[in-house]
């Protein structure tokens, strides 16, 4: 894409380790309003943009550095390859240094176009671009299938799917993809484009049984549409029907073979059992961004994800203690839940809640079976995340958890229960950590006062992170008097100016006492 003529004088900023990646779409952002954004795609389009690079000037958030960071944090949350930033120079005097840093910390590009130009164009690169992927898009080559599967493996790990890998193909190949079983249910649908009304349904059981039997109808359908089919192995023996429909034109033999060989891959890969019907497949669709997969399996199961309102992540270190934990689970939760869905993944029990009795407390519920369980020692980490408004939230605290992974007790030594509020602060934590020296040494100037002192450091530390702010567990965990930890924490809030025991003024002081242990781990 670089090599285009509309590129020319254009810079790399950041993202130089992503100058492999695949563009197959672009779009013009220019309603930097986060919030408002985001909100448009959790309700339209829940979509991973693994493909697509952005357009933008900022020019709504010109004056902010925040929204600008919170801007390019959102499209890497989405996915997007990149940005393509125009007028810098003449909307945005440059590119904010904790901007280029965010960027670079996550191998996001940022493309400056020509600085202080005024006569740049956005359809130059608009027309461009798609005229190449168009062009691009027109051959499916020998190296198809290899390609394919290589950027799915660029994706994030909880992001690799049967699922994302048919919306690849239809976004390549503009059609329709339908996975059924022997019985023409539908396991997987994808549609083209995304808002299609088309009835794949009554095409699939109109054309799938003599395509099934060998006598295949090739003729167009009364709505242009072309269908063609294969079939599709599992691991287990049981086969599944690949259905590609295209509307207004028919797809060559061999793109059909490349497609069902990528597609046989993928579920081999990704898809063990993939038309089993059980609560262990639901989970595996929700945090997979299977959506047709997720409404399917939720109506046979009579399961009302819409009820899903807490989540909890139990991840245990030792399997073999898993289907008691799981029973002891069900059992603590039953008295207080409708809705309870609890699957293992992996070494992590997935807890899904919904329709809960009104007169209980819903953190004590939590906090109870932690103070109860029979099975502590076990497990190594609880995360309690409520509020989830959809399955959308229920996938991105997953995978939030995920991305924090094992630097969770770098930060918190003496703990193994966390909130989804604490899981955020870590992971920004974690993404300042990264930014290099210069903002570094503005967190640490927060506590600077006292990081001469071994003393006050870890009775800050213990304190706000491992005692939670609670005087007598912190007392304990350093074994000293509860008196002698007031005095302590008095007078460190007099030396950095902030008092740590008021929830208004302790945030920036909580976030450098992660980064300090962070970089000190």
């Amino acid at each position: 894409m670089l090599q285009l003529p509309s590129f020319r004088g254009a810079k790399v900023l950041t993202g130089r380790n992503s100058l492999h990646r695949t563009v197959s779409s672009l779009s013009v952002l220019e309603v930097s309003n986060v919030d408002f954004s985001s909100e448009i795609v959790q309700t339209v389009q829940e979509e991973w943009y693994a493909e697509e690079i952005v357009i933008s000037s900022l020019y709504s958030i010109k004056d902010s550095v925040d929204k600008q960071c919170e801007a390019v944090q959102y499209l890497i949350d989405l996915g997007e390859v990149g940005l393509i930033l125009y007028y810098v120079g003449i909307i945005i005097p440059k590119v904010p240094e904790e901007v280029l840093q965010l960027a670079e910390s996550q191998n996001f590009m940022i493309i400056c176009m020509p600085e202080n130009d005024f006569s740049l164009r956005y359809n130059e690169v608009i027309y461009e671009v798609m005229e190449a992927i168009v062009l691009d898009n027109q051959t499916i080559n020998d190296n198809f299938v290899n390609e394919s599967l290589e950027k799915v493996s660029f994706l994030p790990e909880h992001s690799r799917s049967v699922e994302i890998m048919l919306k690849l193909l239809s976004d390549r190949l503009k059609a329709n993809m339908v996975l059924t079983n022997t019985n023409l249910e539908i396991v997987n649908q994808v549609m083209w484009p995304r808002n299609s009304t088309l009835d794949v349904l009554k095409l699939v059981h109109e054309y799938g049984p003599p395509m099934v039997n060998g006598r295949r109808r090739m003729e167009e359908t009364d709505i242009s549409c072309f269908v063609e089919h294969r079939s599709i192995h599992q691991k287990n023996g049981e086969i599944l029907y690949l259905f590609v429909i295209k509307e207004n034109s028919k797809l060559p033999g061999k793109t059909i073979d490349k497609i069902s060989e990528v597609v046989q891959v993928a579920i081999n890969l990704w898809g063990d059992k993939h038309n089993e019907v059980s609560e262990y497949a639901l989970v595996k669709a929700i945090i997979n961004d299977e959506s047709e997969k997720m409404r399917r399996l939720a109506h046979l199961l009579h399961i009302d994800v819409a009820a899903i309102q807490m989540m909890w992540l139990v991840y245990i270190q030792d399997l073999s203690e898993e289907k008691r934990i799981r029973e002891e689970l069900a059992e603590h939760l039953s008295k207080y839940y409708k809705t309870a869905v609890i699957q293992t993944i992996d070494h992590c029990i997935i807890v899904l809640l919904g329709n809960c009795s009104y007169k209980y407390s819903e953190i004590e519920i939590a906090e109870e079976y932690v103070e109860t369980t029979s099975f502590i020692s076990s497990i190594s980490e609880m995360v309690y995340a409520p509020r989830m408004r959809n399955t959308t939230d229920v996938r991105r605290m997953y995978q939030l958890v995920n991305q924090v992974g094992k630097k969770v007790h770098l930060i918190y030594r003496q703990r193994k229960w966390f909130t989804a509020a604490e899981i955020r602060s870590m992971k920004r934590a974690i993404d300042l950590s990264v930014q290099g020296e210069e903002v570094i040494e503005e967190w640490m100037s927060v506590i600077a006062p006292v990081l001469e002192d071994p003393e006050s450091v870890r009775t800050l530390m213990v304190f706000l992170l491992d005692a939670k702010g609670n005087f007598d567990a912190c007392a304990k965990l350093l074994y000293v008097h509860k008196n002698t930890v007031k005095y302590r924490i008095r007078k460190i809030s007099e030396l950095i100016g902030y008092d740590v025991t008021m929830n208004s003024e302790f945030y920036d002081v909580y976030l450098a006492c992660m980064i300090y242990r962070l970089i000190n781990s």
